[in-house]
């Protein structure tokens, strides 16, 4: 298919004194000769000042570029260098590269998603060896925000890695960002061959080096095979196995899989086969060694493979590193593996296979399969490398075309635009809407003028679902916005997570309050609950996993499989913890199991979090025990429920590179000393990284609650102490019959305990505190009040709303038709929709209004009708022909039918509930979303006529009215609603 020797003119070496200077001479002293590229690459990067970018095969030296660089800035420039790497193991070969510069004082970190430091340790280091995703999580982290600032050099390797669906939105943003800092900081960026070059070079004012020299020669060749018309899954794996086995065979030797296969000599041949799976890989590797693998469990399988010649590797595989030591060796002839070896880890071989076209269920790319050629050829030890990939023979046209045009690196911003532009608000890049646009101008996606992008909507989605604010046409993120950009969740499954955390039912138990936050996180996470697992396979065994769940939990995930394997592995991971090191039936892996439990701490971290960000009750303090109990699953002994927040202790004593290796023998000696909490450890223990002072400051953020009576019992205002003042207490209360929710913060010594209006009698409370480190506590009490005209509690919602809209900001200009507002809702609807749009976005100054005129009802439902009967009740009516905004409604006190709707969906929106404005007749009529369902808020007329949709642009066509909850909903009797929360906050 393709032959692409050395390009004439290029063949030069280089003695390595003529290029390297003397002061980086000392770190370089292992290379006496620099090769063709090198010599053409290293005076550009050591000589000039702007962003530089390196672009030649794989195997040809670029590792040298990056470190040149990085020396460059760091010893001759006094800054420090981060070099980005897209796979945590070529950052652990980086860092291992780096690390034999310590001798010479350079100190250097590896930062990955298997490690974390603290900001002191990456202030200190002069060289940060990281992965984009770690980056860009330290680039949000506001503590390093003056150290980031300072970097002199960012060397990115596989630059084109831009275009790539899953990581090229997080790597173009951060490009985009640095591209225009040609004082402050310079991108060395370094790409295999990549169709584009020039274009992704102009993109970020970079110089282009490019090299077509290899140490040795590439040919690659598609292997054309018949697909089985019709058949079972079996059929179309048999039809490849038909074609890898003989080539195999003929390529390293035919004894290969035979019980004493010949020594593996010098001259002897290897080759690496790429599959798309990992069960792929052991059937492969099993068929070529001649062994059993059906029914046999996977470590007798590697065993019986190594032992013919054959090595298995994929992440968790049983001793993978044996098997690619081996083939480093050359004491294995034929390494079997996953994509993840492609990407510049040091194997080399002589023939590359590439057995299939998918890597799990995406696509392969042109660019991935010319990394996986790219492990083709010995440097020093073959002439020539030799690449090989099967291809349905009706494809094989196709696929000659794509190799012939090569890969081009594309945009995938505008996929994720929501997402980029909330973090630039979190940064400070982006302030305003004039800000915003100057940001995407420097942007891939601008860049290519792919299509048009719609900046403005995206900007106002943030608004509608209460990610961002826009007040005097200053952008700004919100709390929730914060913390979303910061944990790097994406919006839409922060979005999800809200809103189905907003609809939990009460929990009966501690163990169903577990159940519906894990099985909340996983449904919700699009990363969690798309998994790229087998259902045919697993399903039985989580099955049986999820046997004991409540009913009413496994109902809400029955359609994805993804999130059922991660409700299964919390299930392991909390509950049986032994059953993650037995034998699984063939075919399942437990190492699926592990990863899922690793990847939903983030998630429930991020759930945690809201307690302090925002007024939640129960769901933050079960998802703070979780994400710490799934951290920390594996520790002796196994942490049990209500243990979270010792190890949220623990956590903050010791410092976060040290987690790893101190924290199981300080989790040991706490509860062998019998603390199950944080709250009686007063003294400092030995062996823990905080001095004094700030081990006084860790206890003083201790959520350390604890109710007294009420004050006085005609108003219901009940003291609690705490020893943290960064804090916020969220009361739940209720009659029997309805919940009311307030909340306060700081912690201030007292909660007022809202109950709806025209209550008296006996009234439960669960209150709930969460501090703003992480911590969280939680009490309950019973207490008879008597509420009367001259009490404080007896003020009606429309006394406590007009208290509140005195102090709204003043009025935006209104919108207005020359023939009223009929005529103007059926006008131009894109327009308008730009115009309204802005009416009904979360407005956080609302939201004291909102609640007051909600009656601080905590059933959604209640909480509406309440509202639009207060809103009602607050407003006059008034003849407009214009619509204003909700601000200046409920200033005047007066408002038309119109605007009275268009307030309705703004309030509602405010409280995070997803609101809009739908039409009838020419009339906006709010509506909002609830239980999956969109529904009228409050229409004047029981039945309005013909809805028609507005924003959202699509709505139901059998449309319901919100009605009140039946009373019986929430029960008779007035008792704390969530006394197993003691479970939880010991």
């Amino acid at each position: 298919m393709s032959n692409d020797p050395a390009t004439e003119g290029e063949a030069s070496w280089t003695p390595a004194s003529e290029l390297i200077p003397p002061e980086l001479r000392k770190y370089l002293d292992s290379f006496d000769r620099l090769n063709p590229l090198q010599s053409k690459a290293l005076p550009v990067v050591l000589s000039t000042t702007g962003h530089v970018m390196v672009v030649a095969p794989t195997s040809s030296g670029k590792t040298l570029i990056g470190e040149a660089a990085a020396l460059r800035s760091i010893v001759s420039d006094g800054k420090p260098a981060v070099w980005l790497l897209p796979a945590r193991a070529l950052a652990a070969e980086v860092a291992q590269i780096a690390r034999r510069w310590s001798a010479h004082g350079i100190r250097t970190v590896e930062l990955t998603g298997e490690t974390n430091m603290s900001s002191d340790a990456v202030r200190r280091a002069q060289l940060w060896v990281a992965t984009t995703e770690k980056f860009e999580a330290l680039y949000r982290r506001a503590s390093l925000k003056d150290v980031i600032g300072g970097i002199g050099c960012l060397i990115i390797d596989e630059v084109h890695l831009v275009g790539d669906p899953a990581r090229g939105a997080t790597l173009e943003s951060l490009i985009a960002r640095l591209r225009v800092a040609e004082g402050r900081t310079r991108i060395v960026a370094l790409s295999a061959t990549v169709s584009n070059a020039s274009e992704l070079a102009a993109w970020f004012h970079a110089d282009l080096v490019r090299s077509a020299w290899r140490p040795t020669q590439l040919t690659s060749r598609l292997i054309p095979y018949d697909v089985p018309t019709q058949g079972k899954r079996e059929d179309y794996e048999a039809a490849k196995d038909d074609v890898v086995l003989p080539l195999l065979r003929s390529l390293v030797g035919e004894d290969l899989g035979s019980a004493s296969p010949r020594a593996a000599a010098a001259e002897s041949s290897s080759a690496v086969v790429f599959c798309g799976s990992k069960a792929g890989v052991v059937r492969t590797a099993a068929r070529a060694a001649g062994v059993p693998y059906r029914g046999v469990d996977l470590e007798t399988v590697v065993e019986s493979c190594f032992r013919r010649g054959v090595g298995i590797h994929f992440r968790d595989a049983p001793r993978a590193s044996r098997a690619l030591d081996a083939f480093r060796a050359r004491d294995l002839r034929v390494l079997v593996a996953t994509s993840g070896l492609s990407t510049g880890v040091n194997t080399p071989a002589k023939f590359v296979v590439i057995r299939d076209l998918e890597l799990g269920m995406t696509p392969l790319e042109v660019s991935q399969a010319q990394q996986m050629f790219g492990r083709a050829g010995r440097a020093g030890q073959e002439s020539e490398g030799f690449g090989f990939m099967l291809v349905p023979r009706a494809e094989e046209s196709d696929w000659k075309g794509r190799f012939s045009d090569g890969y081009a690196a594309t945009s995938r911003l505008t996929g994720q635009l929501g997402d980029a532009i909330l973090a630039e608000l979190l940064l400070g890049s982006v302030v305003d809407r004039t800000s915003a646009r100057a940001w995407f101008e420097q942007t891939l996606a601008s860049a290519q003028n792919r299509a048009t992008v719609d900046l403005d909507g995206a900007i106002d989605n943030l608004l509608k679902r209460g990610f961002a604010s826009e007040v005097d046409g200053r952008l700004a993120p919100t709390e929730v916005g914060l913390l979303t950009s910061r944990l790097m969740i994406d919006v839409d499954s922060a979005c999800a997570m809200r809103r189905m955390l907003a609809e939990l039912p009460v929990p009966a138990n501690a163990d169903e309050a577990e159940e519906l936050v894990v099985q909340t996180v996983a449904t919700a996470a699009a990363s969690l609950r798309d998994r790229p697992v087998n259902e045919r396979t697993y399903s039985d065994y989580v099955g049986g996993l999820l046997a004991g769940w409540s009913p009413r939990v496994t109902a809400r995930a029955a359609d994805r499989f993804g999130a059922q394997v991660c409700m299964a592995a919390a299930q392991l991971a909390l509950r049986a913890p032994a059953r993650m090191r037995e034998n699984p039936p063939p075919g399942v892996s437990m190492a699926e199991f592990r990863r899922a439990a690793e990847d939903m701490p983030r998630y429930l971290a991020w759930v945690a979090a809201l307690g302090y960000a925002d007024a939640s009750t129960w769901a933050p303090a079960v998802a703070g025990d979780l994400a710490r109990r799934l951290t920390w699953w594996h520790l002796s002994p196994h942490p049990e429920r209500g243990t979270g927040r010792l190890l949220w202790m623990l956590e903050r004593m010791l410092e976060p590179h040290r987690h790893r290796t101190a924290m199981h023998d300080l989790w040991r000696r706490a509860r062998a000393a019998g603390f199950s909490s944080p709250d009686a450890i007063n003294a400092r223990p030995r062996g823990v990284d905080l001095s004094a002072e700030t081990f006084a400051d860790l206890v003083g953020a201790r959520a350390d609650l604890r109710l007294g009576p009420p004050v006085d019992l005609a108003v219901p205002s009940v003291p609690y102490r705490t020893s943290s003042a960064q804090a916020r207490v969220t009361a739940v209360s209720n009659t029997g019959s309805s919940r009311a929710i307030t909340t306060t913060r700081p912690a201030a010594g007292t909660i007022d305990l809202v109950v709806p209006p025209r209550s008296s009698g006996r009234v439960a409370a669960d209150v709930f505190l969460y501090t703003r480190d992480g911590d969280f506590g939680y009490d309950n009490l019973v207490v008879d009040i008597e509420i009367t005209a001259e009490t404080p509690a007896a003020r009606s919602p429309i006394e406590e709303a007009v208290a509140l809209v005195e102090d709204l900001a003043a009025a935006h200009p209104a919108l207005r038709h020359a023939r009223g507002v009929r005529r103007l809702f059926q006008g131009e609807r894109k327009r308008l929709r730009e115009s309204v749009g802005p009416f009904i976005a979360a407005d956080p100054r609302l939201a004291p209004v909102a609640i007051a005129l909600a009656e601080h009802h905590a059933d959604p439902e209640a909480a509406i009708v309440a509202l639009r009967t207060n809103l009602r009740a607050l407003l006059r009516e008034s003849s407009r022909n214009e619509l204003r905004s909700p601000h200046a409604v409920l200033r005047s006190r007066e408002a038309s039918e119109a605007e009275v709707q268009v307030t309705l969906a703004a309030l509602l929106a405010s409280l995070q509930v997803e609101a809009g404005i739908a039409i009838s007749e020419g009339h906006p009529l709010a509506v909002a979303r609830l239980n999956e369902q969109w529904e009228l808020v409050g229409p004047r007329h029981a039945q309005p006529g013909v809805i028609e949709a507005f924003i959202p642009p699509v709505l139901p066509r059998g449309i319901e009215t919100v009605s009140a909850p039946a009373a019986s909903s929430i029960g008779a009797v007035a008792e704390p609603r969530f006394p197993w929360m003691a479970e939880f906050a010991r």
